[in-house]
């Protein structure tokens, strides 16, 4: 640690007058003495602050190299991408919308950081425009970089012998890649208590209800941070008689496909008001209608 020591200097300065007195004598005015408290009024020139430097961010990576790094869509799986063990995400009540076909991935925020994969501005499959929430912030130039939830997985249920995987992933991300906009409101769903709610940024709710979640076997994913990917009807799900699915970024922490895809979390209508899912989110079809008003990009949180 550095030790600043501060010196105080005191200085006194004394002036003596002479009188001389006497018929006939010249006294010669001597020149004004400059006393401390006439130092002490002027007015110092101002140090100018210096301009801080902020830290670099990597280059914007070329078509080329985009095409060549794989797309993190729900069905992929990326080895680098990051999760719970590797960040803490923290709600930054952002949405960010790609500015461009294909963004840039990165597994740390570093200047000298390569892209590990890419995110797309439409939803695969789906073909809806595409938006993140944000849910952490690295200064540098042009905005620096955002922590930036993906829909993509890092690895399934069995690798390696571990029957658990991580529910959501997430990547850093070049802020001038994006469109940043703030929200005021999440869609918060309580694991424990079985409801799912809308909570605002102030930690009002303007909606609530009960609503019908996974088995220890096939659970919901629990203490988990992810986003709102897509909300959209699909007359091919029979079951949610054509209310919206509200498809998260969040996949089942236990089963490596269901149903044709790679075990994704929705929160969706089903006729049956009892019973239980295979890991999504079961609730009335109100509110799917009230979900789907959110943006494409809300956070999510699973408690």
């Amino acid at each position: 640690m550095r030790r600043r020591t501060w010196g105080i200097t005191i200085g006194a300065v004394a002036a003596a007058a002479l009188v001389a007195g006497g018929i006939g004598a010249a006294v010669q005015p001597s020149a004004p003495v400059e006393t401390a408290a006439a130092r002490s009024t002027a007015t110092p020139t101002p140090t100018p602050s210096p301009t801080p430097t902020l830290p670099a961010v990597p280059a914007a990576a070329s078509e080329a190299e985009l095409a060549a790094l794989p797309l993190a869509f729900h069905d992929a799986v990326v080895p680098e991408l990051l999760d719970g063990s590797h960040v803490r995400p923290d709600n930054r009540w952002e949405i960010a919308t790609p500015k461009q076909r294909l963004v840039a991935l990165y597994a740390d925020a570093a200047p000298d950081a390569r892209p590990v994969a890419t995110l797309a501005s439409t939803v695969s499959t789906i073909d809806t425009p595409a938006a993140t929430a944000v849910w952490g912030r690295s200064a540098g130039r042009d905005g620096g970089m955002v922590l930036v939830s993906t829909p993509a997985r890092n690895r399934t249920p069995g690798d390696g012998g571990d029957p658990t995987a991580p529910s959501a992933t997430f990547a850093w991300a070049r802020a001038a890649d994006f469109t940043i906009a703030p929200t005021d409101r999440m869609i918060r769903v309580d694991v424990h208590a079985s409801t799912v709610s809308v909570v605002a940024r102030d930690g009002s709710v303007s909606a609530t209800e009960a609503a019908r979640l996974g088995t220890p076997d096939d659970p919901t994913p629990t203490s988990t941070a992810t986003y709102v990917e897509a909300a959209y009807v699909d007359a091919r799900v029979t079951y949610t008689q054509g209310n919206p699915i509200i498809l998260t970024g969040a996949h089942s922490s236990r089963i490596p496909q269901y149903g044709g895809n790679a075990a994704l979390t929705a929160l969706h209508y089903y006729p049956d008001p009892t019973g239980s899912s295979h890991g999504c989110v079961r609730i009335s079809a109100a509110m799917t209608t009230t979900l789907s008003q959110l943006p494409v990009g809300t956070a999510i949180w699973f408690s």
